[in-house]
């Protein structure tokens, strides 16, 4: 190595760790105290061998900086050999500790899957538009006959590219599913779905497991298991990560851009352009071609690695256009052929909420709400701890500044959602891994006291994840009356003809709840389903033999109530003084009917019934979809 680049190494890698190292400390480490064996040489001697002990030392604590474990042997007073021995311990736990924590997080995200299988109108256009390349390809003829956009094209275009990559992951999972499950109707049916949300729910793992690799490269393994363990807890990413939005295929290739990001910290100045370029390619990918606000997170951080002069304008504008020219004939490419028409669907994304500013339409938030409200929401603890980790690391405050900055740039934009600045969760999770690896470093009483406090915390917050999504599993009532209608009436009605209102097509309807012909290939009129919005007469209805509506009154007349599909209508609290009254009665009543029927004890009736009582939080129900039957219809 050239020695003007191992200078350049050293002192960046000291400014980085915020620990220089003194005279007194190379002097330690060469063996001897400064002036005593070599005080017959001259000064440039001297100065000679202390740059050159300079320059081993860094090198030193920069090949060590990829171990969390690692202690100066400037600073330590332990045998080598036993450090190495606890050292070489230490990490075989964390590795393990590592396998745990990512099999967890996997399990976790296909556990939310499977309380919420249901999507509602956010994630629509994605999951149908997967439904539809899987069931009838993508000719010229089935998309414009078939395909579900161009009857319902929604208030802006959105790409295709996200679903075509679902679809192609998908697809020899649905091959197996249906060798191996008779009955499941894949690629339709509620089990196709979740194959599909169970592929995306990987892919988002896969992404935030690339940010925990970064992390490992740079702060070491310890950081990186603490990185996933307290994502792990947080509930928005989690329930979010198999749902076909568009921030969630953003969210992916953003994670990748932050590994590379990351990795670029350390190695030969060529490594990191390298890993730049990389960055700069992922977060220009998911600018053009899935989320246009991604913009105003890679500026910053393109910036500011100008500043440190790790690349260089040139190379970077060249880099960007690039980018950004091969992910738009891509984006150009596939959508102009499924929209049928020269399209860039997030260019049309950007023109409608930016240029034109029709985003407020769903409403206006003020400027502070994402730092006040929003970010806390869905980061949890790990804002605070991000915080402290911006006094503890200087490392960190590479990553947390163009973050900030980016938050506070799409503050300006009026519409606000949790879901546009997610972005930013990654980092301060790295803020919060890097505090909570600080603290476990520190050996003292008050240092485990308040490690155990902290995890105590993340435990609750896990507690309470949980809870969020059994509540949350709440607000598809369209998509359980879908599945229900089908249950009461799939026997009875070999085809039909299934009226689908706003109101169920916006919390969970589906083409993969559907069935359609390819379960009815024996029948000339399978089960057919329409969302028209156009009737306004009780007349326009009778033509159906089934309807699931919000509004059950406007078709008492004509229609006959089946069942009564209810969800989610808010969440009360209840006076301890109340449930204190109340709750040793209810557990009491508890025992004594599961005493003869220990079966009973896991009855959701039974345990419904002890909640009422016991909880000081209750889940208020209400009748929302309504199944319906024509009056005298018959098969």
């Amino acid at each position: 190595m050239a020695t003007s680049e191992m200078d350049e190494r050293a002192n960046a890698h000291q400014f980085q760790n915020g620990h220089p190292h003194t005279e007194s400390d190379r002097t330690h480490h060469n063996g001897h105290p400064n002036g005593s064996a070599n005080s017959s040489g001259n000064k440039e001697d001297r100065e000679n061998k202390d740059t050159k002990a300079t320059r081993r030392n860094t090198i030193q604590f920069e090949t060590a900086a990829s171990s969390s474990f690692y202690q100066s042997p400037l600073l330590s007073s332990t045998p080598a050999s036993t450090s190495s021995s606890s050292s070489a311990s230490a990490s075989q736990w964390w590795s393990t500790a590592e396998d745990v924590v990512n099999g967890a997080v996997l399990l976790l995200i296909v556990l939310h899957i499977l309380i919420a299988p249901y999507t509602k109108v956010e994630e629509s256009f994605n999951l149908q538009a997967t439904h539809d390349i899987l069931n009838y390809g993508f000719s010229t003829e089935s998309i414009k006959e078939q395909y579900d956009h161009l009857e319902f094209p929604g208030v802006v275009p959105r790409t295709f590219l996200g679903p075509l990559l679902l679809a192609i992951g998908s697809w020899p999972i649905m091959q197996i599913v249906w060798f191996t499950i008779p009955g499941s109707r894949v690629p339709n049916g509620l089990v196709g779905q979740i194959v599909v949300r169970t592929v995306l729910g990987l892919f988002t793992f896969m992404g935030w497991h690339q940010v925990s690799r970064g992390i490992q490269h740079q702060f070491g393994k310890m950081t990186s298991v603490l990185f996933m363990l307290v994502s792990a807890v947080q509930f928005h990413w989690l329930f979010y990560a198999s749902r076909t939005l568009p921030n969630t295929f953003a969210l992916i290739f953003v994670n990748v851009a932050y590994s590379f990001w990351m990795q670029a910290s350390q190695g030969s100045r060529s490594i990191t352009k390298q890993n730049l370029i990389r960055m700069i390619d992922c977060l220009v990918l998911a600018t053009v071609v899935f989320r246009s606000e991604v913009l105003l997170l890679l500026g910053p951080i393109v910036l500011l690695e100008l500043i440190m002069t790790r690349i260089n304008l040139l190379e970077t504008i060249f880099e960007g256009l690039k980018a950004g020219v091969v992910s738009l004939m891509i984006t150009i490419d596939i959508d102009s052929w499924f929209w049928q028409e020269w399209i860039w669907a997030e260019g049309a994304v950007f023109w409608f909420n930016a240029v034109e500013g029709k985003s407020v339409a769903w409403g206006i938030s003020p400027w502070h709400t994402y730092f006040t409200s929003l970010l806390p929401k869905i980061s949890g603890v790990a804002l605070p701890l991000a915080l402290v980790a911006v006094v503890l690391e200087p490392r960190f405050r590479r990553y947390i500044l163009p973050a900030g900055v980016f938050v506070g740039l799409y503050s300006f934009l009026g519409h606000k959602e949790w879901r546009f600045v997610v972005y930013v969760v990654p980092i301060l999770n790295l803020g919060a891994a890097i505090t909570l690896s600080w603290i476990l470093k520190r050996k003292t009483l008050a240092y485990r006291v308040l490690a155990v406090a902290i995890f105590g915390v993340l435990g609750l917050s896990f507690l309470l994840s949980v809870a969020q999504s059994l509540i949350s599993s709440l607000n598809y009532p369209g998509g359980h009356a879908l599945q229900r209608l089908h249950e009461l009436e799939l026997g009875h009605f070999r085809a039909a003809t299934v009226h689908i209102d706003g109101a169920a097509a916006e919390t969970g309807c589906s083409r993969f709840g559907e069935i359609g012909a390819i379960v009815n290939k024996q029948n000339q009129h399978p089960w057919t389903y329409s969302k028209d919005e156009s009737h306004t007469h009780r007349r326009d209805y009778l033509k159906y033999t089934h309807l699931l509506t919000s509004q059950p009154e406007f078709h008492k007349h004509d229609f006959e109530i089946l069942e009564q599909v209810d969800g989610l209508a808010g969440v009360e609290r209840v006076a301890l003084t109340k449930v204190m009254q109340n709750c040793p009665a209810a557990i009491q009543e508890y025992v004594a009917i599961v005493g003869p029927s220990p079966l009973k004890a896991l009855s959701k009736e039974e345990l419904s019934k002890v909640w009422m009582e016991c909880s000081p939080i209750q889940v208020k129900t209400e009748g929302k979809i309504w199944i319906m039957r024509r009056v005298g219809a018959a098969e």
